[in-house]
């Protein structure tokens, strides 16, 4: 009878530990459907539970990274990258996600270290020279950030934001034959980003072909009628026009 009773307990005491198991399991699997499904609060939270248990889980806090930089909390997700980081070591993913994290919170020369480590993996995509592009591009090195974003041209040639990028280059070198052949692209790629058509305005305006300025500038205020950048470029080539008149 005591022997029956010790297996009873025993069997008890094996179910609750395997249900544990199996529920901290599924917390994990929870939490990353939920970052697939866009439910990035509810994947905080069900990855969060889940490292309360599993602080050593490299998933759960590469997926934290990702759900925080949606939610643009760049702290907490720096903090999960570096902790996955400690982990498993670095990889090229977590190192480009953490050099946007770094980006994004304006501190561009440790991003910049972090993506050249993260250039030097194979295979990469696209990401990494925009990135490298965009921090050169606000230092003005204008030709090496030229070089990074055709780089990324070469990865990925339907990637619109690369494209605006580069024709921003050549705006700010005054190159604006060659500006306006990538915004080009860039509005073919995505003609419903605002951006874009603010960008193709400057070009037109640059070229004092201001009646074009005015359309492209149109088109991003009726994409976007906040958009307060397109609504004062209008404004002073509407000055443009009326002089002509």
């Amino acid at each position: 009878m005591y022997r029956k009773k010790n297996i009873i307990l025993f069997i008890v005491i094996f179910i609750f530990i395997f249900s544990s198991i199996v529920y901290a399991e599924n917390l994990l699997e929870k939490g990353i459907d939920q970052y697939n499904n866009r439910e990035y609060l509810k994947a905080i939270d069900s990855l969060t539970s889940y490292a309360a248990d599993n602080n050593d889980s490299y998933l759960t806090h590469f997926y934290l990274g990702l759900s925080y930089t949606k939610l643009n909390q760049y702290g907490p997700a720096i903090d999960s990258f570096n902790y996955a980081r400690e982990i498993k070591g670095e990889s090229y993913h977590l190192l480009v996600n953490l050099g946007r994290a770094y980006y994004n919170i304006n501190n561009k020369d440790t991003a910049y270290d972090i993506l050249l480590k993260a250039k030097k993996y194979t295979p990469i995509d696209e990401q990494v020279y925009n990135l490298l592009g965009l921090i050169l591009l606000e230092k003005r090195e204008y030709d090496q950030a030229i070089d990074n974003f055709k780089k990324a041209i070469e990865i990925e040639d339907n990637n619109y934001f690369v494209y605006n990028n580069l024709s921003l280059c050549y705006i700010n070198i005054g190159n604006f034959k060659e500006g306006k052949i990538y915004i080009d692209q860039a509005i073919e790629l995505n003609p419903k980003a605002p951006y874009v058509f603010n960008n193709a305005g400057i070009i037109y305006e640059n070229i004092e072909k201001y009646e074009e300025a005015a359309n492209y500038y149109n088109k991003a205020l009726k994409i976007d009628p906040d958009y307060k950048k397109a609504e004062i470029n209008l404004e002073r080539v509407k000055r443009e026009i009326s002089k002509e008149e």
